[in-house]
């Protein structure tokens, strides 16, 4: 386990700020338990600049240098724009500039991984950057399967959104009209207090006994009785407190109530009638991914079985099926008007329904992060101005925040 020197590497940092006072002490990682980390409920401010670099990263060994990526013409064809015209020449301008600072941070062994950048149906970038698999040098493209980490919560809450929708349960039901032997406690819980992240339930990622069990499988029924037995943390509808629990039960219930697995209705509502070929239920050990890998820095990063996470990260996912997700959310062809109101409305820690709302000055945000051991994730949409950013890393040090600002900054001009 690679936890001990990280957090003595943390620490040593935390010494010398305090010993300066000079600096303001800024992480995008917090202190976590078991490699798997909730999104942060503050964002660190835009950057710009090309030399970006991961916060607290170890000394890297030197990176594969990837082979040379196609012309950015190719990425930019005509058929690639949504309606098939050329796309203007600022729009080429800023995608050739976006291209540019991805390509200096994949060279600086700052970014691994895959982008895809849309505004208004047309796409300005999507490609890969750097390696997906470093030992068997396997480069990264548009169509790499990379661990979604958290944004597989959106995923999970989609999947609950459509059965709503259906008429097949209550959001405001409590969890216990789906569940046999449900935990008393767990009477007052809504799905709605388990889609926002306020039910009370105990983080079971947390547990400091989550070391022991993170390199081996797990099914939903053992993950939730890590956590059944044990009272609230608050009156559900409270507060807000980002919690792998609720997502975790959302997988059982979609289960439940389709009659089918968690991963078969996901199929069969969104990825088969999407085309989301590249998109699917990772077992726990890579399998389906077609060789991408995860790595922290320099180093192949631990090799969690993301089984441990079922419907809270165990999806896997490419940025041009993400993007056909997008899409379709756009379009209104996912949930009827009046979920999709109540799935972006802001509640408390501005969580909806499995997304982040946030206002970004004049811009809405709806997006989620993800990050845990071997992965760094970001699929967001800013629903006025029609722009879709999808940021996959396999390098948990990636800044994908500053990426992703980065990138909207130069499609909004700001």
């Amino acid at each position: 386990m690679r936890h001990r020197p990280r957090l003595i590497g943390l620490a040593a940092c935390l010494l010398v700020l305090l010993a300066t006072c000079s600096l303001p002490f800024t992480s995008r990682h917090p202190l976590r338990v078991a490699a798997f980390i909730a999104a942060p409920t503050t964002i660190l401010g835009p950057t710009v600049l090309p030399t970006v670099t991961p916060v607290a990263a170890p000394a890297a060994t030197p990176a594969l240098e990837p082979p040379a990526a196609p012309p950015l013409a190719a990425v930019l064809a005509p058929a690639r724009t949504g309606d098939g015209a050329p796309l203007a020449p600022e729009l080429l301008a800023r995608a050739a500039q976006m291209d540019t600072y991805l390509t200096a941070l994949a060279r600086q062994g700052a970014f691994s991984g895959s982008v895809l950048v849309a505004a208004r149906g047309r796409v300005l970038l999507s490609r890969g950057y750097g390696m997906a698999n470093r030992e068997e040098g396997i480069t990264a493209t548009a169509t790499t399967r990379y661990r979604l980490a958290s944004v597989t919560k959106p995923l999970t809450a989609l999947g609950v959104l459509r059965l709503a929708a259906a008429g097949k349960l209550d959001l405001d039901a409590s969890v216990c009209a789906y569940f046999d032997n449900c935990p008393p406690a767990w009477a007052p819980i809504t799905l709605a207090h388990l889609l926002s992240h306020s039910s009370g339930l105990a983080n079971y990622t947390d547990f400091a006994e989550f070391a022991t069990v993170e390199l081996s499988p797990s099914t939903p029924d053992q993950t939730i009785a890590r956590f059944r037995n044990l009272p609230l943390g608050f009156v559900p509808g409270t507060m807000y407190h980002y919690t792998n629990s609720n997502y975790v039960v959302l997988g059982r219930l979609i289960e439940r109530v389709a009659g089918t697995s968690y991963e078969e209705f996901l199929r069969r509502e969104l990825f088969q009638p999407l085309g989301m070929q590249d998109t699917g239920l990772d077992p726990g050990d890579f399998g389906p991914l077609n060789g991408t890998r995860g790595y922290a820095g320099g180093q192949l990063d631990i090799p969690l079985d993301v089984s441990n996470l079922f419907a809270a990260g165990d999806l896997y996912s490419s940025v041009e099926d993400l993007y056909k997700l997008a899409q379709a959310l756009d379009a209104g062809r996912v949930l009827p008007p009046e979920l999709v109101a109540r799935m972006t409305t802001p509640g408390h820690g501005s969580y909806g329904l499995g997304w982040k709302i946030e206002q970004r000055g004049a811009h809405r945000l709806i997006y989620h992060p993800g990050s845990m051991s071997g992965a760094a994730t970001w699929f967001g949409r800013y629903p006025d101005q029609g722009v879709t950013i999808i940021v996959l890393s396999n390098d948990y040090y990636a800044n994908v925040y500053a990426i992703a600002d980065y990138l909207a900054g130069q499609v909004l001009g700001s």
